[in-house]
């Protein structure tokens, strides 16, 4: 079961159009559509979690100098 990435309402699969539809908010995407966007959410969220770490290495390290 997919998602709308916009609304995260179920997407319905359009076999005519070979597209997927969201009742909810209207949008369509095709399947390499939602791949690449998963992927795109995928890479913002490692980078995320990257940038989180590296602060709380700073952090960690700055607080350790002060003793």
């Amino acid at each position: 079961m997919r998602r709308c990435p916009h609304c995260a309402a179920i997407l319905i699969y359009d076999r005519m159009e070979r597209v997927y539809s969201c009742r909810s908010c209207g949008a369509t995407m095709s399947l390499q559509e939602l791949v690449e966007h998963q992927e795109r959410v995928r890479l913002e969220r490692e980078k995320a979690q990257k940038e989180r770490k590296r602060k709380d290495e700073y952090l960690e390290w700055w607080l350790s100098s002060k003793r």
